[in-house]
């Protein structure tokens, strides 16, 4: 059964429990039809225009996108941007955080076996010092897509540029000071169980984790 082969990595690897597992795999899933029914939109459209004209809006590829994923979401996140980066027509190289290669390599099968060509789909190993400084400083790639530190983040950013790749984007979720807003309305009850589950599941090491509780 795979999803209990991702259970047992997913808890081993990331330390999670099994109820964030699961999430996590139930998430993962999301991504992919999300990302699915996304590229259903992106066909040519025939725009109108003057008698005589034929305008049609195409969208195109950036070309190879460099996928960097984190510890804490080692499969949602991982597979959320392979899925954003193929269903828009780009090849993908992916470079998970070295702590979680397991579930990285497992998701990686199961992506092929599902048909996703290994020509346009690379998994790449290694400590991110090394491997991501490397990829994140070659000219060839077109885009990062990246989920960790403001820190690198800059990094990667600077790497573009000092290759001479300006034209290279870069989409980077670095986390942030997420606040709940509780108002007069709200139960007690439920308030107290959301503000538990948002701040420490995960043992709070999400992006997501409730950080600052504003209560009327």
């Amino acid at each position: 059964d795979e999803q209990a082969k991702f259970v047992y990595l997913l808890m081993h690897e990331a330390g999670k429990t099994l109820e964030d597992a699961l999430d996590e795999i139930r998430e993962a899933v999301d991504f992919l039809r999300y990302y699915a029914h996304q590229a259903l939109n992106l066909q040519p459209v025939p725009q109108r225009g003057p008698t005589g004209e034929n305008n049609i809006l195409e969208y195109q590829p950036k070309g190879t996108v460099l996928c960097i994923s984190p510890w804490n979401f080692p499969l949602a996140i991982f597979t959320g941007q392979i899925a954003a980066a193929l269903s828009a027509g780009n090849a993908v190289i992916a470079k998970p955080a070295e702590s979680t290669s397991l579930i990285a390599y497992r998701a990686s099968e199961l992506l092929i076996e599902a048909g996703v060509p290994v020509g346009l789909f690379q998994l790449c190993l290694g400590k991110g010092s090394q491997v991501g400084s490397y990829l994140s400083g070659n000219n060839k790639i077109a885009g990062v897509a990246f989920t960790g530190s403001n820190e690198v983040a800059k990094q990667i950013k600077k790497s573009l540029i000092e290759c001479g790749n300006i034209e290279a984007r870069l989409i980077a979720e670095t986390g942030g000071l997420n606040a709940m807003v509780v108002d007069s309305t709200a139960l007690c009850e439920q308030v107290t169980r959301d503000v538990i589950d948002s701040a420490f599941k995960s043992a709070g090491q999400r992006c997501s984790a409730l950080r600052i509780l504003m209560i009327q």
